[in-house]
This record gives structure tokens, sequence and C-alpha cells, in this order.
């Protein structure tokens, strides 16, 4: 083959390449996307905004705390800073439904607090189109109530939406002294 037949052969390829290839969208035809890290807790699908969760990790090594609630874990050196492990299921007083193996670490920062908190499992990062939001209270996942803000349909399944820096101003989330006097 010549080297004018190999560059008519591609020629030909570029043009049934470009004959057969679908149109790309317009721009008014795109929808617009919301993207949250997805996350189990209690056997329940929850999604928080990415721009909530400063780190997701393995549970680490940690120190146990003298005289605080079952929901204090203790506390872990992350990144050199020392950071209270929260065990979400106990906090929320959720069963778990999948083996401690499987759980992570949320960590979360609102201005200079910083908390890890142990989910079930991570589901990863979640795409959502904007317009599958519904607003929602979440009075039906007991605990989880005070945080949720509504709840993303898609593929059938619902992620509800929690605000996890709610959690770090709770005043629950403060009272973690155990009371001598009981």
């Amino acid at each position: 083959m010549t080297q004018s037949e190999a560059l008519n052969v591609l020629y030909d390829i570029k043009a049934a390449t470009f004959k057969n290839a679908a149109p790309l969208p317009h721009k008014e035809e795109s929808q617009a996307q919301w993207q949250g890290l997805g996350f189990l807790i209690g056997g329940t699908r929850l999604v928080a905004n990415l721009d909530e969760v400063a780190e997701l990790m393995q549970v680490p090594r940690m120190t146990g705390l003298p005289a605080v609630k079952k929901w204090v874990c203790g506390i872990a050196n992350i990144r050199g800073r020392l950071v209270p492990i929260i065990d979400m299921h106990e906090y929320l007083g959720l069963p778990t439904t999948l083996p401690v193996s499987q759980r992570r670490v949320l960590v979360i920062e609102s201005e200079d607090i910083v908390a890890g908190l142990i989910v079930e499992q991570s589901l990863g990062i979640q795409h959502f189109l904007e317009d599958s939001f519904e607003e929602s209270d979440g009075k039906d996942l007991a605990g989880l109530s005070p945080y949720v803000v509504g709840a993303f349909r898609h593929g059938g399944r619902v992620y509800h939406e929690v605000q996890l820096k709610a959690i770090l101003k709770d005043k629950k989330f403060f009272d973690v002294a155990i009371d001598i006097n009981e």
C-alpha cells in the first residue's frame, strides 16, 4: 500500500466516524447534577455534600477515653491532630447491619470543631440530577431526622441527604460525660 492509499483509507475512516457519530447535546439540554458522598447508617442510604466531608478513611487506631458515653469510641491521631471518633449508630440509637470490617470514618470539620464519624459503609461519590431532590424532614428515620434535609431518588433507590456539620452543632454532641450520679 502506498502512502497516498494509506492516507485515503484514513480519510475514509475519518469521514465515516463523523457521519455515524451522535451529536453532542446542546448546552441547554444538559441537566444540572449534584454530587455527594454516599454512606450507610443503620442500613439507610445517606448522602452528604462533598463540601462537608474533609476525609474518608478506614477506622483508625484509637485511644479510649474514661467516663464518656458509649458513642464516643476514643480519640485518634489523624495527620497530627487529635480527633474524637464517634460511633454514629450508638449516637443515633440505630442498629448496625454490616460487619465491622466495612465501617469507615467520615472526618468532618466545622469552624474549629473536628470529629470522625463512624458509618457502616462508604458508597462512594454519588451523582444525582438536581431536579430529583425532594424536600423531606426525615421523620421516618428515627435518630437521623434532625439532620435530614431531603432525599434524592436514583435507580429506584432513595438517598437521604444529611447535613453532617449540623451534628457538630447539636447540644447532644457535646454532652459526652457519663453522669456518675446515675
